[in-house]
């Protein structure tokens, strides 16, 4: 995904999981997420996020 797409709070799903953005890194073209059932967090370059849109901001789970 392009990091002009990406919002903190938004959840995005990648080959680590599903995760809440928390932040955007700009100058790395990452974002740092905190993945949903274990709360860790992680730096995600943007090239390796899915673009999944059934994953809604503001729900955890697929339709």
């Amino acid at each position: 995904m392009e990091i002009t797409q990406l919002k903190v709070g938004m959840w995005v799903e990648s080959l680590h999981g599903v995760g809440k953005v928390i932040d955007i890194d700009l100058q790395n073209n990452a974002v740092i997420i905190e993945h949903k059932n274990d709360h860790q967090l992680r730096s995600i370059e943007c090239n390796e996020i899915i673009d999944q849109p059934q994953l809604h901001t503001g729900c955890d789970r697929y339709y």
